[in-house]
């Protein structure tokens, strides 16, 4: 059986077989973990499935062709185990035989007797060669016998393999290399037996002369063997027997198979260190293809969340370009139809048209609230309403509360106030908020309750009071209760009573108006305070509104601060004169703000001289002296730095030496350092408070106002005189910065009291101001659009500054903050297309800002008292 294993080369057929399953098994294991196609096209290094199928053929080509170089190395292992063991076996035989020749073999036949000396001596040298070669298990000779007598011995043992030969010398064998002979296998065979032999191809090769070797086993009555024959011949040297040298049929087999399960082992290491190779490199790349996808799949996500967040911003801002243009509509005509009713209530009209005109006020002012409901509901709903933290008293804000409610009181109603128990007066938190729930919580109780009362009472949470921060800093928890005998409200009311646009009553038939968002407005912004609404109401009884919120009670240093402050807060008086006037000469090109700040130095006494830009600057200052100039810095055609530069290296004294201030508004440490190393004796920045600018004009001697002559006396500079310290820093001084942080639309259209400094409280200077607003600012809103239709970033940037300028010389502090907003992108580096669209949609917004201040300071320059706005409404 096991020759017949290797014979027939059944192990190497079967371990290409294991290989062929295993690398069959492998591949589909990996196959099986490559994850689908992707629809996003060919992915890199080509791992894609049918990159992998042809992966799959390659590899078993490689694996037939290192299995066809595993069976060529089996089979040389095998030739060469053969030939070695060959002539181990076929060196022995014809040594043998030759001595076999020299004792006399050609005398020994059947009939000789067993102690013929000579047979006796072959004898003995057959155990001698036993013994020397451990290898070899049996030496004996035979001969042919009779051709009829074979043929006679054949039929008789008809099932026997091979033909019949008589042993010649065969001399005792022990077979199990114990010393002793035992039994007949191992006993002398008598000279003439018969046995039988299958070699036939290698006796006959012997008897013609030649050694042989008989690869295939033959059976005798001894075992089963490997045979070496070699020709013994006589005196005549004819072939006249044959000696045979039996090996083990066992150990030959053992011998090849050992050789071949080496080799084949040593395949099987290449092979499997192949297969081996073959997985890690397709679980490699399967990995890779996992990265890839996962990558894809991570970009596609990405995708998506960037254009949801883009489709978010770009909500926002359509939802915020459309509140602040529907605020726009809405508002100018409201501002016009009370504007105009209260020029009318001003005029001499009847009782009659009396009342229609205050029906019209009142209609309009509701309309109003209404709308700013809406907007502050937008507000707070999307985030954008940001709390202030300001010092203010208690009293104050409650007094504004009840002054703005008390026209909602019925005469069957009485509004009570009591005074608030453990209270600080002085705190800090965000009035204006505060005074908007207060004033919806009133006004809410008091359009609900038709008779009885209506009591705010205000005290102190003991229990909510903690340090924060420092044990300096207190804050103290203020609870306010507004308290009505109104209609009430059942449970199913009071859950839903928050819930924007919800009304306890929301049948058409129902008694009081709205729009529903007061108490939901009230409740975020108690929310965004630090607090929580609740309220308590039972039907025809009333309702209890209460509220507590965190508000901090300022150290003894904030306190004397708030007061110091308080107490320079007066009325804006006229600007005075000066003590020594100037000849000035003020280099502006947006002509409003010349036209103001010549209005301002004018008024103090000052002699002033404006030039439109620096090239007349300078055309001027060649012709004569001044005291001071005062030099916008950004300007077309030459800027303020520019012209710096030449009056000090080119002009002759004394104008060379002139001090000057330059007007910028750029509020940055490098803006100012800029100013001052092109030769600037000191910086304001825009927009500038009027006293802060007469300080700092007045701080320089003017000695043209000294002299009798006209002649000035060369100034050194830098040496002149000590400068305001709030000069001395642009980007720190709250002074002279725009608060740039406050959020845009919070910002009013107007600022009172910026328009009333800035025309040192003259109505005169004012109404000039508005004339040249309406002649200058139509020109410079047709500039910066001509620029962005041409998309010149620095057109753009240039009229952005210009109106700019114009905005904060007439306190419209919204269109200022929109045209810093426009100037500094202008400045940055992003796409063209994304500046533009930003650019486009700030335009629009400043243009509505500039329409809005333009409403508002109409209407505050035709109030009554010139200090008034009554086009804008408490919240």
């Amino acid at each position: 059986m096991w020759q017949a294993w290797y014979e027939y080369r059944i192990d190497y057929a079967l371990f290409a077989l294991v290989f062929f399953a295993g690398h069959a098994y492998l591949m589909h294991r990996v196959r099986r973990q490559m994850p689908p196609d992707s629809s996003h096209g060919e992915l890199p290094f080509g791992l894609s499935n049918q990159a992998m199928k042809n992966r799959f053929r390659l590899s078993c080509l490689v694996l037939i062709l290192l299995l066809v170089a595993g069976f060529v190395a089996v089979e040389l292992v095998d030739r060469y185990q053969r030939s070695r063991l060959r002539q181990q076996v076929s060196g022995f035989a014809p040594t043998y035989a030759e001595e076999l020749e020299q004792l006399g073999h050609q005398q020994i036949d059947p009939g000789t007797p067993a102690d013929d000396p000579v047979y006796l001596r072959m004898i003995e040298a057959q155990k001698r060669w036993l013994r020397v070669n451990s290898q070899v298990s049996d030496i004996y000779t035979m001969r042919r016998i009779d051709p009829n007598e074979s043929r006679r011995l054949q039929s008789l043992r008809s099932n026997t393999k091979g033909l019949p030969y008589q042993l010649i010398v065969d001399s005792e064998t022990d077979y199990d290399r114990n010393g002793v002979f035992r039994g007949p296998r191992e006993s002398r065979t008598h000279i003439g037996e018969i046995f039988y032999d299958s070699s036939q191809a290698e006796i006959s090769q012997a008897f013609q002369g030649s050694p042989t070797f008989a690869e295939v086993p033959s059976q005798d009555r001894w075992g089963i063997w490997v045979t070496a024959y070699a020709p013994l011949r006589n005196d005549d040297g004819e072939v006249e027997a044959l000696v045979g040298v039996d090996f083990p049929a066992e150990s030959y087999v053992q011998s090849i198979i050992i050789a071949r399960v080496g080799m084949i082992g040593i395949v099987a290491t290449i092979l499997s260190l192949y297969l081996g190779g073959v997985v890690s490199i397709g679980m490699l790349k399967i990995g890779i293809v996992a990265k890839e996808r996962n990558q894809v799949l991570l970009q596609d996500q990405r995708d998506l969340a960037t254009k949801a967040a883009a489709q978010a911003r770009q909500a926002a801002v359509t939802k915020n370009q459309f509140l602040a243009n529907m605020s726009h509509e809405l508002r100018t005509p409201m501002h016009g139809i009370l504007g105009t009713t209260d020029l009318m209530l001003r005029s001499k009209l009847t009782d009659e048209q009396g009342r229609y005109m205050r029906m019209i006020q009142s209609s309009a002012k509701g309309l109003l609230t209404v709308l700013n409901d809406i907007l502050d509901f937008s507000k707070v709903d999307s985030g954008q309403m940001r709390l202030e933290l300001v010092p203010f008293r208690l009293s104050d804000l409650l007094q504004q509360t009840m002054d703005a409610v008390g026209g909602l009181r019925d005469e069957n109603v009485a509004l009570e106030f009591s005074s608030p128990e453990d209270v600080p007066d002085l705190l800090l938190g965000d009035p204006t908020r505060l005074r908007q729930v207060l004033i919806n919580l009133v006004g809410n109780a008091l359009k609900f309750t038709s008779k009885g009362q209506v009591t705010l009472s205000i005290r102190r949470d003991i229990e909510g009071t903690t340090n924060l921060d420092s044990p300096e800093t207190e804050t103290a928890r203020i609870v306010f209760v507004i308290a009505d005998t109104g209609i009430g409200m059942t449970q199913q009311q009071q859950d839903r009573i928050f819930e924007a646009f919800m009304q306890a009553d929301s049948s058409t038939t129902r008694r009081f108006g709205g729009t529903g968002l007061g108490l939901a407005i009230s409740s975020q912004l108690v929310e965004l305070m630090g607090g929580q609404l609740e309220v308590c109401s039972v039907p025809e009884q009333g309702s209890n509104f209460r509220f507590d919120i965190p508000l901090q009670v300022p150290t003894p240093e904030q306190t004397k601060t708030f007061e110091a402050v308080q107490r320079q807060e007066e009325p804006v008086e006229e600007f005075g004169t000066c003590d020594r006037p100037c000849d000035l000469l003020l280099v502006e090109d947006g002509a409003i703000n010349r036209a103001v700040a010549e209005a301002m130095l004018l008024a103090r006494g000052h002699r002033v001289t404006s030039v439109p830009n620096a090239m007349q600057a300078i055309e001027r200052l060649r012709q004569r002296s001044y005291d001071l100039v005062l030099m916008d810095v950004q300007m077309p055609e030459m800027d303020g730095l520019t012209a710096t530069k030449i009056i000090r290296e080119e002009l002759p004294a004394p104008s060379k030496d002139v001090p000057i201030i330059a007007l910028t508004a750029h509020a940055m440490t490098e803006d100012r350092n800029r100013c001052l190393a092109a030769g600037m004796d000191a910086c304001l920045t825009k927009p500038y408070p009027p006293q802060l600018l007469f300080q700092t004009i007045e701080a320089f001697d003017c000695q043209r106002a000294l002299e009798d002559d006209d002649l000035m006396q060369p100034l050194p500079r830098g040496g002149a005189a000590t400068l305001p310290s709030s000069v001395s820093s642009t980007s720190s001084d709250s002074s002279l910065t725009n608060d740039s942080s406050a959020a845009m639309d919070e910002s009013p259209g107007l600022d009172p009291t910026v328009v009333m400094q800035n025309v040192g409280g003259d109505l005169d200077v004012l109404r000039s101001l508005v004339d040249t607003i309406r002649k200058e600012l139509p020109p410079q809103i047709e500039a910066l659009q001509t620029a962005m239709n041409s998309r010149d970033r620095r057109q753009i940037e240039r009229a952005a500054h210009q109106l700019r300028g114009t905005a904060a010389a007439i306190g419209a502090t919204q269109a200022q903050k929109i045209a810093d907003t426009m100037e500094t992108f202008c400045q940055t580096q992003t796409s063209e297309q994304e500046r533009m669209h930003l650019l486009r949609d700030r335009a629009k917004a400043l243009i509505i800002a500039f329409d809005l201040a333009q409403l508002e300071l109409d209407e505050f320059l035709n109030s009554s008292s010139g200090r008034e706005h009554p086009g804008i409404e408490s919240p």
